[in-house]
């Protein structure tokens, strides 16, 4: 016989004795033992009931034994009778905070959160990533904005810079290594330094522009640099007399643009800035907003007001002032009043001819009320820098002047209806000016049912995300208008 079959016999006798294993007698002959340790560890457990000392012994005993489930037992009765004992916290898991046990650091989280929450009611903070924080500080700290010590939001990588030793020329970030220029009194254009003169050669054409920061405003501007201070005067009135109208102003600085001549305005709507309006109502006045005006946006800031400021020309150099005004107030406007969806969309792209009736469907001002503000705040306030000897009421008096050349005083419901358009720009007009004066009435008018129905329209301002709110306070109001609609023509004086 050869070696295969001897071995293919051999695997086959093999395969013929082979029987099953004697797991079920194997398994069976375990549970003595098993039954026994079960049998000794209630005993020990019952001798040690009501005693810590005796507990952390039968505790030993299990973790002997690797009887983790009983020794988790053990180590809850424990706590039942001494909470302090930290081992048994330990042993089951917990985690110590604020002198607390907890399960989880989950659990732990949702202590921190509670314990934030309570604090935020009673100090008036609100709470932003597990801290608590000034409601005033928190548009910036959701945009991912730092704040430097001089108390200004900067982003995160300008924080980065100012920590590094940059520092800024208007909004021209300056290295250390070019400081020096700084001192020298030159201003950085591009990438030369110049005097302050040459700067405003540089910066006197469309798109070179100076860009100013203030504190409540971004003034970009081809006039010279002797005229931004005159500017930055007249956006200091306008902050403050429109606060009169609205009860509060934007968080952040909006943008105003301020060109040096009417040519320049023109070009700026008609040529490569041809779609920064929406309305074309560059035509209409000669200040306006710039809806879509896309340099501001590119910096996260709302719509900018535009207007000019020419002051080589004798009529143009003392209206400028009050079209500064007006487009101050229009910016200032936008910055409460925005319409996000509508300009998302065109910044995206997918706007299409809907977009101007989006746009103002979006607004929780009426018309009237935007409109009526911003004229106010052009041409209803009295003129602080004029000349001494000079009559301060000289603008209230030329828009009264106004009006009566052109008829007097629509009604109120025209008024408050408001309907500008292109195809009637002389009726636009003259609303544009009746709307301010119905401003300057509920501001200065006097008459307290009205006063009392701007201070709760006021109120309601105050809190943007309740609409329905501010929606009756308006309602309110423009009741009140049409009740007193009288007292409105005598204080007109038309």
């Amino acid at each position: 016989m050869n070696s295969t079959r001897r071995l293919v016999l051999l695997l086959a006798s093999l395969g013929t004795v082979s029987s099953a294993p004697p797991a079920a007698a194997n398994t069976a002959a375990t549970h003595p033992a098993q039954d026994d340790k079960k049998a000794e560890y209630e005993r020990r457990l019952a001798e040690a009931e009501g005693s810590v000392e005796k507990l952390w012994k039968v505790y030993d005993w299990c973790e002997a034994r690797g009887m983790d489930k009983e020794g988790r037992a053990i180590a809850r009765k424990i706590l039942k009778l001494d909470d302090s004992q930290r081992r048994a916290h330990e042993v089951l898991g917990e985690i110590e905070y604020d002198g607390k046990w907890f399960p989880s650091e989950k659990k732990v989280e949702e202590y921190k959160k509670k314990q934030l929450e309570e604090e935020a009611k009673r100090t008036g903070k609100v709470l932003h990533k597990g801290e608590l924080v000034d409601p005033a500080d928190l548009p910036f700290l959701e945009k991912g904005m730092k704040r430097l010590e001089s108390g200004e939001w900067v982003s995160a990588e300008d924080y980065k810079r100012v920590t590094e030793g940059w520092v800024k020329q208007d909004l021209v970030w300056v290295s250390p290594e070019e400081k020096p220029n700084l001192e020298k009194g030159l201003w950085k254009c591009g990438d030369k330094w110049l005097s302050e003169a040459d700067a405003d050669k540089y910066h006197s054409e469309l798109n070179k522009w100076w860009a100013v920061p203030s504190d409540h405003f971004v003034v970009y501007t081809t006039c010279t640099r002797k005229t931004v201070d005159k500017i930055l005067d007249e956006c200091r009135r306008a902050h403050r007399e429109f606060n009169r109208v609205t009860g509060r102003t934007p968080l952040v600085p909006v943008p105003l643009l301020v060109l040096n001549s009417l040519e320049q305005y023109n070009a700026f709507h008609g040529g490569s800035n041809g779609n920064a309006e929406l309305r074309g109502f560059s035509s209409l006045h000669s200040a306006t907003i710039a809806e879509t005006w896309d340099e501001p946006l590119r910096r996260g800031m709302t719509s900018a007001g535009v207007t000019y400021w020419n002051v080589s020309n004798d009529a143009d150099n003392k209206r400028g002032p009050i079209w500064v005004r007006h487009a101050a107030a229009q910016a200032l406007a936008e910055g409460l009043d925005p319409s996000p969806k509508s300009l998302s969309r065109i910044i995206a792209g997918t706007a299409n001819n809907a977009i101007v009736e989006e746009w103002w469907k979006e607004k929780t001002f009426p018309q009237w009320f935007r409109y009526g503000g911003v004229s106010y705040v052009e041409r209803w306030i009295p003129d602080q820098f004029v000349a001494a000897g000079g009559d301060a009421d000289w603008i209230r008096k030329w828009s009264k002047e106004n009006l009566v050349r052109v008829g007097g005083l629509d009604s109120l419901d025209t008024i408050l209806a408001c309907s500008l358009s292109l195809d009637s720009i002389d009726a636009s007009v003259k609303l544009l000016n009746e709307t301010g004066l119905l401003v300057h009435f509920i501001l200065d008018g006097k008459c307290m049912p009205i006063v009392e129905a701007h201070g709760a329209l006021k109120q309601a301002l105050k809190d943007p995300k309740d609409p329905k709110a501010i929606k009756n306070a308006f309602t309110v109001l423009e009741g009140q208008l049409r009740k007193h609609e009288a007292e409105f023509r005598k204080f007109a004086g038309l």
